[in-house]
């Protein structure tokens, strides 16, 4: 049976393993869809629509509302706080002001450069395999994929290590508000809540900081300025919830999908490990062929027309990367993962709203796959138990995947080098 258009959003649990033959079908029958979903928004499925939109100056990334916009709105007002929470984030910022934050949040990330992120995402991801020794199963995600992106931020963040499960536990109740659509009030308040418990804990973070300077994320966002602006306490902690949104959710999302992804092209898989000259290309071919953040949020900054289409003030306009980077118009054989094209996907957006945490997840995933095949060259996915998607499609990601691990190598076999 032909899948029903209308019936499209972030929380139809029919999607959630699969979305890309319904992508295709909507792509052919209705590739600018007019959605119910946030009282009304437009979605942008062909890669000629999607990429024109994410760069279109009519549109604004000031969409700090996007999760209460699915509410009633007489219970919108609740959470004013909540939104101003959010537009402090520099993702939801725009003109001048995003561009001297932007500035800034740069400048940090010279100072904690690819180099140092690489080691540190090496020294964790080592420290998960070496626990697996005397296992024949794990499940990669819990004990893998999905720690190890907290615990490397929490470490850049200057916390203890061991808070990463807290941390990660209020951060995943924030992604949620953007990975599904039919949100409810008790959603938005649960999420707010981990906003809020995060803003708490890195408050308290930040003094101990201004006692004892720290060469970290946080005490770098505290102690720079460019250009005479700098982040006040609360901008500076609300910019490390932003980076636990950015990088955590979509490198464990997108280290389950390429595993998946590799196990379904074994011929990949060994192309791969006998040249590993092709891990950037691999990576990005990761990110086009099952990105783990599956649109790009808009909000139309004033009524224009689009081929045809009225698009209203205020109307969120979502260009749908997984749809877009399968598009058959812009890449030959777009559901075969072929680790040697040089995909121009759109997985991180375009220009300087380019997402913030592009090279925390390149880094982490390029580090974290390139170790596991390498210490567990026999690692396999099982076929029981099936593995399990998370319940959205906002974010595309595995909740559990059982892989065999026959055998763990030391550490010692690993390049140092990434």
């Amino acid at each position: 049976m032909a899948f029903d258009p209308s019936a499209f959003s972030f929380s139809n649990t029919d999607l959630v393993v699969d979305p890309y033959p319904v992508y295709a079908e909507i792509r052919e029958r209705d590739p600018i869809h007019n959605s119910r979903m946030y009282g009304g928004s437009w979605l942008l499925f062909s890669y000629e629509d999607a990429a024109a939109l994410a760069r279109d100056e009519r549109l604004t990334n000031n969409r700090a509302t996007l999760p209460i916009m699915a509410l009633p709105e007489e219970q919108r007002g609740e959470f004013d706080e909540f939104v101003t929470f959010l537009r402090m984030w520099t993702g939801f910022s725009v003109g001048d002001e995003h561009t001297a934050r932007r500035a800034l949040l740069d400048e940090v990330f010279r100072v904690l450069s690819p180099t140092r992120i690489a080691g540190v995402v090496q020294d964790v991801v080592d420290h998960l395999i070496d626990g697996w020794d005397g296992r024949d199963k794990v499940d990669l995600v819990a004990d893998f994929a999905r720690p190890m992106p907290a615990m490397v931020l929490t470490r850049l963040l200057g916390a203890p290590e061991d808070d990463h499960e807290q941390l990660d536990r209020w951060s995943d109740d924030l992604v949620y508000l953007f990975g599904a659509s039919a949100l409810t009030v008790e959603d938005v308040r649960r999420g707010w809540a981990g906003g809020k418990a995060l803003m708490a804990y890195l408050r308290e973070l930040a003094a101990d900081m201004a006692r004892v300077p720290h060469r970290s994320l946080l005490g770098e966002l505290l102690a720079r300025r460019h250009d005479g602006f700098g982040f006040t306490e609360a901008e500076a902690c609300a910019q490390c919830v932003m980076m636990m949104f950015a990088g955590v959710e979509p490198s464990r999302h997108l280290i389950g999908n390429a595993m998946m992804a590799l196990h379904r092209f074994p011929e990949q898989r060994r192309l791969l490990m006998g040249n590993p000259r092709l891990w950037p290309a691999a990576v990005e071919e990761f990110l086009r062929f099952d990105p783990p953040v599956q649109y790009i949020g808009r909000l139309a900054a004033e009524s224009f027309t689009f081929r045809g289409r009225d698009f209203e003030k205020g109307q969120p306009v979502l260009p749908f990367i997984g749809s877009a980077n399968r598009d058959p118009k812009q890449f030959t054989d777009p559901d075969v993962l072929d680790i040697r094209r040089r995909p121009k996907h759109i997985s991180f957006g375009h220009g300087v709203h380019r997402c913030i945490g592009t090279g925390v997840v390149r880094t982490q995933t390029a580090v974290a796959l390139r170790t596991l095949l390498t210490r567990v060259p026999d690692v396999e996915v099982c076929a029981d138990p099936t593995p399990t998607w998370n319940a959205y499609v906002g974010f595309h990601g595995l909740e559990s995947i059982t892989v065999s691990i026959p055998r763990v190598a030391p550490r010692s076999v690993l390049p140092r080098s990434h």
